[in-house]
């Protein structure tokens, strides 16, 4: 132990103790006739909070937190959900108690809250203790036509119930509200049908099931037929739809030439032409017109066989009758067992052609 006297030179020894405030302290050691001021700085302000955490029953409850702090230190407490209130001890300085309260929890589903305490958090965990959540939507079900419709469905449930909207499609999809607590609404989006078939699709919120059924696209084209002579010609066919609904015309005839746009929505026309049948064999084509079927029907080429008369012109142009059918040929006309110039008066010839509307067989092939 150092000594507190003596006499003549000498050294005194003192040790000081730790300041649990968080104010400075002055002390003095007198020496004799002298003194020695001694100054100690202040503890620094570090916060422990017992405990630092709750798991707490569902009912309404009261429940305290201790506060470790030097003396001097300053502090507040706040809850940071409505449902937990201080009750005592929101301002303190140095160690100190708080108490809270929490409010009865009548949801399905625990919750978690907390306390801030002196800039430390105290998490508060409350169990469940509402029944069951059930939920219903309205409207149950809804009809939409093919072109992109948008709709709501409010959802009906207790207030702290969570749900979740869920599709089974991908053409029907949530666009808003997909998840919520307690009562809420969402909205869908149901693309366009372009199919030629009726379509449901359904989106459940936790059990509930909204059916969304949408019509499809329907096509009538006017007319489903059209006949052509040998020369060929042109014409037009007219789709009625809804105007969301889009077509396409088609063929694969090489004969058929579709001569407008091949594609479009809601009414439409589509122009086509048909070339000569060169060919003595009538024939048949086809235009599908969304999935619909126009079909062509052309005579094939004329055929006339017996001796020629009233020969006039000069080749390659001639003009002639055989049985009384008038006959011209071109230079773009045949000759089989012989030529333009064996043509006289009298022989016979089979001539194979395309009848104009004149009347005149133009000869596409004559045989001897």
């Amino acid at each position: 132990m150092p000594p507190t006297d003596g006499q003549g030179n000498g050294t005194v020894r003192y040790t000081v103790a730790a300041n649990p405030a968080a104010t400075v302290r002055r002390g003095t050691v007198v020496l004799g006739s002298q003194s020695a001021d001694i100054t100690q700085e202040a503890a620094a302000c570090r916060f422990a909070l017992e405990p630092p955490s709750f798991e707490l029953a569902a009912g309404e409850q009261t429940a305290s937190v201790n506060v470790r702090v030097p003396t001097g230190c300053a502090w507040d407490a706040k809850a940071a959900v409505k449902w937990i209130t201080v009750v005592e001890g929101a301002q303190g300085n140095g160690p100190g108690t708080v108490r809270f309260r929490l409010a009865a929890n009548s949801a399905t589903t625990p919750r978690s809250g907390s306390l801030q305490i002196g800039g430390l958090r105290v998490d508060v965990r409350q169990l469940a203790g509402g029944a069951a959540c059930s939920y219903n939507v309205d409207p149950a079900g809804a009809e939409a036509g093919p072109g992109q419709t948008d709709g709501g469905v409010s959802v009906r449930t207790d207030e702290g119930c969570s749900w979740t909207a869920v599709s089974d499609q991908p053409w029907l999809t949530v666009v808003s509200g997909g998840s919520a607590k307690g009562a809420g609404d969402l909205h869908y989006r149901a693309a366009t049908n372009a199919t030629t078939s009726t379509r449901s699709g359904h989106i459940s919120v936790n059990g509930a099931v909204f059916t969304l059924r949408q019509d499809a696209c329907r096509y009538v084209i006017t007319p489903t037929t059209a006949s052509f002579e040998a020369r060929g010609g042109s014409g037009q066919i007219d789709v009625a739809t809804q105007s969301p609904c889009a077509w396409s015309a088609d063929t694969t005839d090489s004969w058929i030439d579709i001569t407008s746009a091949n594609d479009g929505s809601g009414d439409g026309r589509v122009s086509y032409a048909v070339r000569a049948n060169t060919n003595i064999a009538p024939r048949t084509g086809i235009v599908t017109v969304a999935d619909l079927v126009f079909t062509i029907t052309q005579a094939g080429e004329s055929s006339v066989s017996g001796a020629a008369r009233s020969i006039e012109g000069s080749c390659p142009n001639l003009r002639f009758t055989v049985n009384g059918q008038r006959i011209r040929t071109t230079t773009s006309t045949d000759y089989e067992d012989g030529g333009c110039g064996d043509v006289k008066d009298g022989v016979r010839v089979i001539v194979k052609g395309i009848v104009g509307t004149n009347g005149v067989l133009t000869a596409i092939e004559v045989d001897f």
